[in-house]
Formats: C-alpha cells, sequence, structure tokens
C-alpha cells in the first residue's frame, strides 16, 4: 500500500490537529526536493516551504478546520526544478473509530500543464478575434469598392474604419501634389512639389492636419514616401533626422506609421497612422492589415479613377455612350469578381489558421487523455482490491462511500473519459475538414476525393443547416457512387460547391419559414415533400466524366429566371443581399477552367436541381494555358 502511495501522481499529506506532519508520499517529497525524513521532524510549514507558500496552507487548513465538507483550493509551489507549478488541492478531515477528528488529509494535483494549454487557447481566441476584425476592415473596404466609385467616399471609408479597428488617435490620406518635374535630389531646393492630407479621421480634442505641407517641410521622409518606402515609427523622440523629429512634435505626433501607394495613373499618396497620446508600438500584424488595406485601396482608386474618366469622355462624346457603358460593366464585374475571389481567398486563409490554432490544444488532449485513462483504471483498480481484500471498511469510511456515491463514480467516470476521447476525435475530424476546405496552396490541378470537398463545404454551412428558431433543420440526402480521383483545381471546385449549395440553403429558408402558422406551429412538418432537404449525388458517367448534382425542394424559379442565373450581377436576393456573381463564377470554373458542364434544372413551387460534369483528367493543353 506505501508503494502505492509513494507512486501515486498526486501529492498525499496528512497532518495531525497540531499541523504537524504525519505522513507524506514520495511524489510530494521528489517534486520538492525535500525527504521525507525532514517533513516528519518539523512541526509548522513555514520550516518546509517559503513565507507565501506556507500562509496559504495554513489558510486552506484553517479554512477546512472550520468546514464539514471537503475543502478545495489552487495554489502555487516551487518545485526542485525551481519553476512555479499549479496544484489544485482538496482536504479533508481524518476521524478515527469514534469519530473523532485526528488530523486532515491533503490531496494535490499538479495541473500546470492544462493551465498552460488553457493560456495558450485564449491567447488564440485573442488572435483569432483580432484577425476578424482585421477581416472585418478588409472585407468592409471590398464592398466599398463594389458599392461606390467615389473617391472622396472611398478615402473617408478608409481612415475612418483604420481608426476605429487599430484604436488609435488619428488616421489621414496624403496625395503627392505634382508640379512639374519630380526632384529626387535632396540637395535642389526647388520646393514646388507639394503632399497635401486630404481626408483624416481623428479624436476630437485633436486639431484638424488638412491641408498643404511644402517638400521643405516634409524633409528627408518626402524622398522616403516618393520611394515607396514603408515608415514605420514607435516613438519619434528617438528618430535621429532632428528635422523630421521637430516638424512631427510640433504637429503633436508621437508614434508614425505611413504605407504608400502608387495608382496605375503613377500617382502617389499615403495612408498614415498617428498617435499623440502615448508612445504607441506597432505590431507587424498591424502594418501587414494596413499594407492589405492599400492594396485594396488602390484597387478602389484606380477604379474610381477609370470610371471618371469613362464619365469624362461620355459626356464629350454622346456617341460612344453604349460603348462607354459596356467598357464600365465589364469593368465592374472584373473588379466584382476580384472581391469575390479575395472574400474566399479571406476565408480559406482564416479557415487554415483556425485548423492549425486548435490542433494544437486538440493534441495536447490526445497526449494527455490515455495517461488520465490509464491512472483512472489504477486507481479504480486499487479500490476493487481494498474492496475484495476489506470488505467491512469502518463506520467512516462507509458513509464517505454512500456521501460520494462510489459505485456510480466508478461507473461513470470511465464514461465521461470516453465522452472526452470521442469530442477529441469529433474536433480531429472538424479540423481534417477544415483543412481539406482551404488547401489555399494547391494552385494547380492535382488529383483530389470529390466527396471530401463536398463534406468540407457541408462542414462550414453546417450552421446554416441546423434547426432555428421558427425553421426546421434541412436534412441532407447523400446518394454518393464510387468516384475516381479527379483532377481540378481543389480551391476553385470547393468554391462551386459553396456557391450551389449556400444558394439552396437560401432557396429553402422560405419554404422553411412558411410552414409555421401565425400560432407558431409548425404544420404538415411530418410530411416528406414538406421536410425542406438538399440531396447530393454523385455517379461515374462514363470512363472520362463525373456528374454531381446537388438538389432541393425548395421554392423553385420559373424559366424566365432559370435562363439568367449564369448572368453576372443577376441576382433575385434583396439589394445588399447578394451579389449575383456566384452561379456566374461557378459557371466560368465549371466550363471554362475544367471544360465541364454546368446546367441547372427547376420547376417553380417543387424545386431546383444543378448538375455538374467535370473531366476525371485534364488535359495538358488545358494545363499549360491555365
Amino acid at each position: 500500500m506505501r508503494a502505492i502511495l509513494d507512486n501515486a501522481p498526486i501529492w498525499i499529506l496528512m497532518t495531525d490537529v497540531n499541523g504537524k506532519v504525519q505522513f507524506v508520499n514520495n511524489t510530494l517529497c521528489e517534486n520538492l526536493g525535500i525527504p521525507e525524513s525532514r517533513f516528519l521532524e518539523v512541526e509548522q510549514y513555514h520550516q518546509l516551504f517559503p513565507e507565501k507558500e506556507a500562509a496559504n496552507l495554513h489558510k486552506s487548513d484553517a479554512n477546512c478546520w472550520e468546514n464539514n465538507l471537503p475543502c478545495h483550493s489552487e495554489e502555487t509551489f516551487t518545485f526542485i526544478d525551481t519553476k512555479q507549478h499549479n496544484l489544485k488541492l482538496i482536504k479533508v478531515k481524518i476521524k478515527d473509530d469514534d469519530n473523532e477528528v485526528i488530523g486532515l488529509i491533503s490531496l494535490g494535483l499538479d495541473i500546470t500543464e492544462s493551465k498552460q494549454a488553457e493560456q495558450k487557447l485564449q491567447e488564440s481566441e485573442a488572435k483569432f478575434r483580432q484577425i476578424a476584425c482585421h477581416e472585418e476592415l478588409l472585407n468592409h473596404l471590398a464592398n466599398q469598392i463594389r458599392n461606390s466609385l467615389d473617391l472622396d467616399t472611398i478615402l473617408n471609408t478608409t481612415v475612418h474604419q483604420v481608426r476605429t479597428i487599430l484604436k488609435i488617435d488619428r488616421c489621414h490620406f496624403i496625395w503627392h501634389r505634382f508640379a512639374g518635374s519630380t526632384n529626387l535630389d535632396e540637395t535642389n531646393n526647388n520646393y514646388l512639389d507639394s503632399w497635401e492630407v486630404v481626408n483624416e479621421s481623428k479624436g476630437e480634442n485633436f486639431p484638424s492636419l488638412l491641408g498643404k505641407y511644402t517638400i521643405e517641410q516634409v524633409g528627408s521622409w518626402a524622398l522616403r514616401f516618393l520611394q515607396l518606402e514603408i515608415i514605420r515609427i514607435d516613438d519619434i523622440s528617438l528618430v535621429d533626422d532632428r528635422k523630421m523629429q521637430h516638424f512631427m512634435v510640433a504637429l503633436g505626433i508621437i508614434s508614425f506609421v505611413s504605407i504608400p501607394i502608387q495608382t496605375q495613373s503613377g500617382k502617389i499618396g499615403v495612408l498614415v497612422c498617428t498617435h499623440h497620446t502615448s508612445v504607441r508600438t506597432w505590431d507587424d500584424s498591424e502594418v501587414k492589415l494596413l499594407k492589405g488595406v492599400t492594396d485594396q485601396l488602390a484597387i478602389a482608386i484606380d477604379q474610381a479613377e477609370l470610371y471618371n474618366q469613362s464619365r469624362e469622355v461620355a459626356f464629350q462624346a454622346r456617341a460612344q455612350a453604349q460603348e462607354l457603358s459596356d467598357a464600365l460593366k465589364k469593368l465592374q464585374q472584373a473588379q466584382a469578381q476580384l472581391i469575390q475571389t479575395e472574400k474566399m481567398s479571406s476565408l480559406g486563409q482564416m479557415v487554415a489558421g483556425i485548423a492549425h490554432e486548435i490542433n494544437n490544444p486538440i493534441n495536447f488532449i490526445f497526449g494527455n487523455i490515455i495517461h488520465v485513462s490509464q491512472y483512472t483504471e489504477d486507481l479504480l483498480s486499487l479500490i476493487h482490491l481494498y474492496q475484495q481484500n476489506y470488505p467491512d471498511p469502518p463506520t467512516v469510511i462507509q458513509e464517505e462511500i454512500e456521501a460520494i456515491e462510489l459505485d456510480f463514480l466508478i461507473e461513470d467516470l470511465p464514461k465521461i473519459l470516453n465522452s472526452i476521447k470521442v469530442g477529441a476525435n469529433r474536433i480531429a475530424e472538424i479540423v481534417l475538414s477544415l483543412r481539406n476546405f482551404s488547401r489555399l496552396d494547391e494552385s494547380e490541378v492535382k488529383s483530389v476525393d470529390i466527396h471530401e470537398g463536398i463534406e468540407s463545404t457541408l462542414l462550414i454551412l453546417q450552421n446554416k443547416l441546423k434547426h432555428k428558431l421558427q425553421e426546421k433543420a434541412i436534412q441532407i440526402i447523400k446518394d454518393y457512387d464510387d468516384l475516381p480521383k479527379v483532377e481540378c483545381y481543389v480551391s476553385q471546385i470547393n468554391q462551386v460547391f459553396m456557391n450551389i449549395i449556400s444558394n439552396a440553403i437560401d432557396a429553402l429558408a422560405e419554404k422553411r419559414s412558411q410552414k409555421f402558422n401565425s400560432t407558431g406551429i409548425n404544420q404538415n412538418s411530418d410530411i416528406p415533400e414538406n421536410l425542406p432537404t438538399i440531396t447530393i449525388s454523385t455517379k461515374v458517367i462514363s470512363s472520362q466524366e463525373v456528374r454531381i448534382i446537388i438538389a432541393d425542394n425548395g421554392m423553385g424559379m420559373t424559366e424566365t429566371v432559370r435562363n439568367k442565373i449564369f448572368d453576372p450581377f443577376f441576382t433575385t436576393k434583396p439589394i445588399g443581399s447578394g451579389t449575383g456573381l456566384g452561379l456566374s463564377i461557378s459557371y466560368q470554373i465549371i466550363v471554362e477552367k475544367h471544360q465541364g458542364r454546368l446546367d441547372c434544372t427547376s420547376i417553380a413551387g417543387q424545386g431546383t436541381k444543378f448538375i455538374i460534369e467535370i473531366p476525371i483528367r485534364q488535359i495538358i493543353k488545358q494545363i499549360t494555358e491555365l
């Protein structure tokens, strides 16, 4: 029995009513580097532990003496390795056969690793909250590109959103105003060129910086702006350029970061973020975000300039109005397609990042659940052995067995551990699906399992498929054939599945909500044809092709609508709910990229079916062209 207690992976400490140690197991002695003899010879904790640790132990002892129930606490101890370890302690009174309290028994479990894992998880959550904020800004700017071609609106939105997301004192945009030839020679005193702050977002208590500034005022940084250099200053007082330092201090600037852009027409602008109230350290992720913002901003400015040029030409030559209208439409289509692609890329990057971050703590769980299960089996075996050899334990032990419902614990504990293992396996499956869906590095043609792409897409959309208030869950019926590996552009095929299945879910939304009457009762919900359903089937139709069919039993569409669904910008959704590009892009991916076919059949009031047919092998010519 002593050997078992000594080798238990927990601390065991027994003290008498005076606080003198009566028993200590080997695990505790080895962890602290204190021999058992030392524990048994001293009278008080402070002779063994540092002052703070001893005080905490005395406090938890006193709490246990004042209560009849087990006392739980969490303490920190310095191990022999000089590192701080977190232990979860439980203390219980010890009674003799006459039910008299003779001391305390303390059990301690080292939870340092789980604490560290919890901290890493919290850090990951904070990181992804930041990523989500950054993605929100980029998506908002991308939408601004689609919804507005007004340059002033685009710049105002940019500086306001950047200042809000980064929580800084000021964000402004500067244009280089060209006067004559550009002078890159710092020794030349020609200061006709200037830098003009045209848009800004600032705190209420800060003066406006709108207006023009000469190259003489801007100093040597003007040359760095023209050379499209990123300038990043955490503390202006540490800048060696005294002239530039005085200029910034005069403006009240303490921290400064600038990201330059150059438009297709050659114009140079600078997005500037400043902080006035304190020194601010610019994080690498923030600079990366700002670079992404300026990339989007450059696209927006280019589109706005092209739009304005188109309007001017239209005013000058009415005879070319139709031609300019067509050019503008193509420009908007290319712009919107770029935004759609960027959104899918952002989604893929986030999905891949989340999958990676989740994988770290889940590996920790997998690594420890095996040991926990083994320790549990050992402890339960010890209890069974004790019960066999001591069938009639003392009354105090028998009462404690009944109080904690030992038989139920013995039966339920393995089930709990098994549930944890099942949950961890489920998380691992989700991580794998997320990785399969993202596949951002697979830009070339590769042989893949089509079913993996479908399953990954369903996982991403799982929340939309679930039961919601006054809406039934959408049932998914799968009829998969034994498909061979198919050569394709993986991320693009996944995008097609995402677009079509998302449309099917939207088509079923009206049917799901219409099944409820004014009292909120779902009428005829058990009739199969009334259940919102998406059916996905796959089949090998020849030695060269496979077919994927995605069908829903939603409201369907008229023939007029069906004939337009693959047209760019055509949508039946309310304004702001759809771009009208999903099916158009899907058609291009299947037909143009993969030399396949994408067809649609629909009956109003009965449902819609999309038929995808793609070659199993892509020919060399296609791969070379793409």
